[in-house]
This record gives structure tokens, sequence and C-alpha cells, in this order.
């Protein structure tokens, strides 16, 4: 019997080279998939076994660096970032302008930026970005025109 060689260039060869590449790439977005959802899952759980901690651990103080270089890289452009809901906000603000909050504490159960209009807060005068729904000097609540 003799054996059929082909082409190693031929369409069908690079069909195949294409689809071990795409199905390649879909193993390794499953395991990461899979890694993220176990790293969520167990990052507060100090009783699983040695191997996955170091690497939870790992992984735990690299996501602390890489919060931290953002935060600097925040400061940098003139903003920061409210502890409390997480909107990107003016660099000194003393309160947050969407949830209220002073800038530096932590609040459960605040959800995010909400949309409005740019503001002049009543209580002190400040200028408000867009979207303020407290003043980020004073903290008051933004009251709209009709007094709501």
């Amino acid at each position: 019997m003799e054996i059929l060689r082909r082409n190693p260039q031929s369409a069908e060869m690079k069909q195949i080279i294409e689809n071990i590449a795409r199905v390649e790439a879909d193993i390794q977005e499953k395991i990461f998939q899979l890694g993220q959802m176990y790293y969520e899952k167990y990052k507060e759980n100090r009783e699983i076994e040695p191997d996955f901690y170091e690497q939870i651990d790992l992984i735990t103080k690299l996501d602390e660096n890489r919060k931290s270089f953002y935060m600097n890289k925040l400061r940098l452009e003139g903003k920061m970032m409210c502890a409390n809901c997480g909107t990107v906000i003016p660099y000194g603000s003393i309160f947050c302008n969407i949830c209220g909050q002073r800038a530096d504490e932590k609040k459960e159960g605040v959800s995010g930026p909400a949309e409005a209009g740019a503001r002049i807060c009543s209580a002190c005068g400040a200028q408000m970005e867009a979207g303020s729904l407290f003043c980020e000097k004073c903290g008051s609540k933004v009251v709209d025109q009709e007094g709501l």
C-alpha cells in the first residue's frame, strides 16, 4: 500500500492547524475560568491544600499590588476612588459625589454611579461633576430645581 503524501501547506492542512489552535485556545480559556472560579471561592479559606493556598496567596498579593498601582495612576490624573462605592472622584474629595459617604469610608450595600446633569451645591456653592448626588466638599445631598 502506498502512503498518500499531502502537501503540508494544503488548504486541508491549514484548516486542521487552525482547528487545533482554536481548540487549544478554548481549553486555555476554560482553565483560566476554572482558576478564577476556584480563586473566588477559596481566596478566604486557609484550610485548602497548601499548594493551592500558596497560589491563592500569591494572586491575592499581586491583586493588592495592581490596586495600588491603579490608585497611584488615578492620583497622578487628579482623581481617586471612593472606598464605599468605587466611583472615580476628584482627588482630595472629602465626600463622594455619588453615594454621599466620606470618600475614605466603606459602607455595605451601596451601588455604583448614577446618571444626572452637572450641578452646584446649594449648601456650600461648590461645583459638582455631572452625575453628582452628593457634594464632594460638604457631603450635602443634591436638591434639584423642583426641591425633590
